[in-house]
């Protein structure tokens, strides 16, 4: 038995050196974002947004006649001569919220000063980041609204620098806020499970359908396409960047009023619900597919059946996958003696049926007798369910191998296969049993791997 596992040991120790270097080496060169909107356009939306609600707040206060010596202390305070000082810095924080930082706290903390200084805090934000997806992030926004008035009127009220402590707590509070707020409009957070789906079919559904754009409502009925993630500005975004600034504006409007007057605005909270995205256009297919459809029907525009976003709780899952792998195979009665292949192949999603096919092909590197092959694979993929939030992923293959030369030969196996995924990237770990033929023999399989994600699938409501 000791002379099993050591031979064993050794035929396997190579996929475990690429395995520790593969997980080694991911953080650095693989993870990638999947935000509502980029840093600067973040910063575009809280600085344009603050700008205008100065305008409206000192409207308001122009209309009501002569302020009272607090009110117009207040109001040149937050939007006085360093207006466009303020503005830049709130635009900033919005950005910086919930991306970089993880609590409103964080702004005025040591651990938040390191936190913003090291990648590695912005990638692991990055990679798990459900509450940033509508309808999650709309009650994000709401919670951290209602702090945020809680503050502003307790400095309504407050004397000396308690006032401006509490205008700080107000104003951080609020970018949290309208950071969740601004990304419950961009397309590719919305019309599916985030908190159920994977990391990297959440990563690549991100993608293309902020892209894509998508098709929604208000609860005033009106329509627009919305899209996200670097297309704030573009041309075809025009009714998406405008509803998401007066939400935005209305937003921080209501803090700077309920700091300005003293008096809290409904009207302004209740006119941020009514601004958010609230039935949708979600297709359960890849967004690629969606296009060929649109386009033959007169654009994205011509929408389809819309669903209200409160149900759209199907996860999305991985739907077109590329893979490599090294694997070994052995039989029991001779595991110093494995085959051991690389091959490349594509994983792709089965309509309704919970799991994908797998087609591959490659050649072996060492096979017993010195008889090395070509190899083609086939095979069912069937999930088996998410943990770390989403992060990683487990699955069970069965798979046949096929191993072509004067003998013909397989090797039929079904394993477990983890995935740690990593923005649109998968590092995969196999084993399991395995049967090798065509002299028919029980043995092991064992690979390490890598994956790349290029659509994804699913979404819709419940």
């Amino acid at each position: 038995m000791t002379d099993f596992i050591t031979s064993r040991g050794r035929a396997l120790a190579g996929s475990r050196r690429l395995a520790v270097w593969s997980v080694a080496l991911a953080p650095v060169v693989l993870v990638a974002r999947a935000f509502g909107w980029a840093t600067v356009e973040h910063q575009e939306i809280g600085r344009t947004a603050y700008l205008r609600a100065c305008a409206d707040v000192r409207a308001a206060v122009t209309a009501r006649g002569s302020p009272s010596a607090g009110v117009a202390d207040r109001l040149e305070r937050v939007c006085g001569p360093n207006l466009p000082v303020i503005a830049r810095l709130y635009g900033d924080a919005t950005a910086i919220a919930g991306d970089f930082l993880g609590h409103p706290e964080e702004f005025l903390s040591h651990r938040g000063f390191w936190r913003f200084s090291h990648k590695k805090y912005y990638w692991l934000l990055a990679l798990e980041n459900s509450a940033h997806f509508n309808p999650t992030s709309t009650r994000s926004w709401a919670d951290y609204h209602e702090a945020a008035l809680a503050h502003a009127l307790a400095g309504a009220t407050a004397d000396g620098l308690r006032t401006v402590e509490e205008l700080e707590l107000a104003m951080f509070e609020s970018a949290f806020a309208d950071h969740y707020l601004q990304d419950s409009f961009a397309a590719g957070h919305m019309g599916f499970n985030r908190a159920a789906s994977s990391a990297a079919a959440a990563k690549s559904f991100h993608d293309a359908w902020n892209a894509r754009g998508r098709v929604v409502t208000d609860r005033a009925g009106n329509r627009w396409v919305t899209y996200g993630d670097g297309r704030l500005d573009a041309p075809v975004n025009a009714e998406g960047r405008r509803h998401v600034l007066d939400a935005a504006t209305f937003s921080v409007r209501g803090v700077l009023t309920v700091f300005v007057l003293g008096v809290r605005g409904p009207a302004d909270e209740l006119a941020v619900w009514q601004l958010l995205p609230f039935t949708i256009e979600a297709p359960e297919l890849p967004a690629e597919l969606v296009e060929i459809f649109r386009k033959a029907s007169g654009g994205a525009e011509a929408g389809g059946e819309l669903v209200p976003l409160q149900v759209t709780i199907r996860p999305t899952r991985k739907d077109l996958v590329a893979t490599a792998s090294f694997w070994s195979a052995a039989a029991f009665a001779t595991p110093g003696d494995p085959i051991l292949a690389l091959v490349g192949g594509i994983e792709l999603g089965i309509p309704i049926v919970p799991a994908q096919t797998y087609l591959g092909a490659g050649g072996t590197v060492r096979a017993p007798g010195e008889q090395n092959a070509a190899v083609v694979e086939a095979g069912v993929l069937i999930p088996l369910g998410l943990s770390v939030s989403g992060l990683i992923s487990h699955q069970l293959n069965v798979t046949g191998s096929w191993l072509i030369r004067r003998d013909m030969g397989a090797v039929v196996h079904a394993d477990y296969q983890l995935n740690v995924e990593l923005g649109d990237a998968l590092l995969s770990l196999q084993v399991g049993l395995a049967g090798l033929f065509p002299q028919p023999r029980a043995g092991y399989f064992a690979a390490a791997g890598l994956g790349f994600v290029f659509s994804a699938a699913g979404g819709g409501a419940f």
